[in-house]
């Protein structure tokens, strides 16, 4: 292909991606898309190969995809598709790895055949269950569970899903409202790539497809032939919910692919922070993505390269019916275990662990007597990792690329007030590169009752680790009225004019001080 007339789809593809996804951001009801920005769109040829994604779009999702579609695809065939079809699914051994994401795609066809897929994928801000929180013990805990289903069929809405779904939520018409935005969403992107076959006279994207894959993927095996072929290994380890858990990568290069195993990881635990397989598939692959190819949007042609080694029973891979609501406690760590590997080979490219994952905070009330009640979810961030050339930035979304809470949304939306927000002053280890700077947060409850509020927490035992020489951040900590919370990884309940204080942790440094 042409390489003008490549560059040229290429971008409009991109740009149809966005224009789903700003079209999902702008019509949704929560603040967990329309703030944080917790979702995807992408578009997949009719092989379900990921071409394109929105440039918003979170990474755990944008790896996730191709591999849900294919599950989807297992049990409903495209064979029996048809225009005006919506699948969807939240099962997190088929989706994203836990309940409150919801996964849906739609066919497109061109010409009465089937050309392409396009996908929406969001967290929605409630599941239903206990409440979203990293203390659960099995999944049936953390809300309904959906099997692969026709959302829409011939363009006609599933009632008794949709029915379902408000009837086991706390919030229905927010919920409700999400839904609708990702089928809006998902009806934008099909619209937009068909007018684009009509104005470039085009039948399919086959051909754009697989110009795509290659060119990707002859740039992506250009850098992975920089680094010597060999085994590289690396580990991270983190809080766990009451024991530490520690995380094992054995890398093995070669000059035509890649393949990670975390054999030897820690076994599946009790609690809600073990990883799906999908989920690990997508935060192993991202690091690489920052290593070899950051320019270049991703696409199957770089993700083909990589195969990952999960043991079934590992914190990395469990087993139904294991909590999994927390799970990207865990996920949002493998990329330190990646970079530490590749130091050796890779100085230069690879970055300090930062402090992640990102807080998330779930406020919840109940007022019986009024019969009001409220739901939210605040996202925090803590300090990223040095590099050689740079310094952590603080309070910054890595690997999730999810915006923290605006003070005045949350406050607006939550019967709280904000006492402090501020960077945590000396939280990024030292080296020649300073870790980034994670942050403080306190809030007073305002609400009459008992508030209740999960915390999914990270790093407030094991710091994150310098590289090269660096040395590591400094843990965080969660006080309630100025005392320490037993588990930071529990329900909290907090009373009228108690005060939460949140300290995220540090990121690590980079070379010796």
């Amino acid at each position: 292909m042409n390489p003008i007339d490549l560059e040229i789809y290429w971008n409009r593809l991109i740009a149809i991606t966005d224009e789903a996804g700003a079209a999902l951001k702008r019509t949704s009801f929560s603040t967990v898309v329309r703030e944080s920005n917790d979702f995807a769109c992408v578009l997949l040829d009719s092989q379900a190969r990921l071409l394109a994604q929105s440039s918003l779009s979170i990474p755990g999702f944008i790896g996730t995809a191709p591999l849900s579609l294919r599950a989807m695809l297992q049990r409903i065939p495209k064979e029996s598709l048809q225009p005006g079809d919506i699948l969807f699914t939240n099962d997190p051994w088929i989706g994203t790895g836990h309940l409150p994401d919801a996964t849906m795609a739609a066919p497109v066809f061109a010409g009465g055949r089937l050309i392409a897929f396009v996908m929406a994928v969001a967290h929605l801000s409630d599941i239903g269950g206990r409440q979203w929180s990293a203390d659960a013990n099995e999944v049936y805990e953390e809300g309904v569970r959906f099997p692969v289903i026709k959302l829409s069929e011939g363009g006609r809405f599933n009632e008794f899903a949709l029915t379902m779904l408000e009837a086991n939520v706390r919030l229905p018409q927010q919920v409700r409202g999400d839904f609708e935005a990702q089928m809006g969403a998902l009806r934008v992107a099909e619209r937009r790539l068909l007018e684009m076959l009509e104005e470039y006279g085009l039948t399919g994207i086959d051909e754009i497809a697989e110009a795509i894959f290659s060119a990707s993927e002859e740039a992506a095996l250009r850098e992975l032939r920089r680094i010597p072929e060999g085994v590289y290994t690396g580990s991270v380890d983190s809080d766990g919910f009451d024991e530490r858990v520690s995380i094992r990568a054995t890398i093995t290069v070669r000059h035509d692919g890649v393949t990670v195993d975390y054999s030897g990881s820690t076994p599946q635990v009790r609690f809600g922070i073990n990883e799906t397989f999908n989920h690990t598939y997508a935060y192993t692959i991202y690091p690489f993505k920052c290593l070899l190819s950051p320019g270049i949007p991703n696409n199957d042609g770089f993700t083909r390269l990589f195969t990952v080694i999960a043991p079934e029973g590992t914190i990395v891979n469990a087993r139904p019916p294991a909590a999994v609501g927390a799970r990207h406690l865990i996920g949002h760590q493998l990329q330190a275990a990646v970079f530490e590997a590749l130091a050796p080979v890779m100085p230069e490219r690879v970055q300090a662990d930062s402090g992640t994952p990102l807080w998330s905070v779930l406020l919840r009330g109940v007022d019986v007597e009024k019969g009001t009640s409220f739901s939210t979810i605040l996202f925090f961030n803590g300090g990223m990792g040095a590099m050689r050339e740079r310094s952590g930035p603080p309070a910054s979304g890595f690997p999730a690329n999810i915006s923290n809470t605006p003070v005045e949304v949350a406050e607006t939306l939550a019967p709280v007030i904000f006492g402090a927000k501020r960077l945590a002053d000396g939280s990024g280890g030292a080296g020649a590169q300073q870790g980034g700077m994670g942050q403080v947060v306190s809030f007073r409850s305002r609400w009459p009752g008992r508030l209740r509020v999960s915390l999914l927490t990270e790093r407030t035992r094991v710091p994150a680790r310098g590289i090269m020489g660096g040395e590591p951040g400094r843990v965080g900590h969660v006080l309630l009225n100025g005392e320490p919370v037993a588990n930071p990884k529990s329900v909290v309940d907090l009373l009228e004019n108690d005060t939460l204080e949140l300290a995220l942790p540090g990121g690590g440094g980079y070379g010796p001080a």
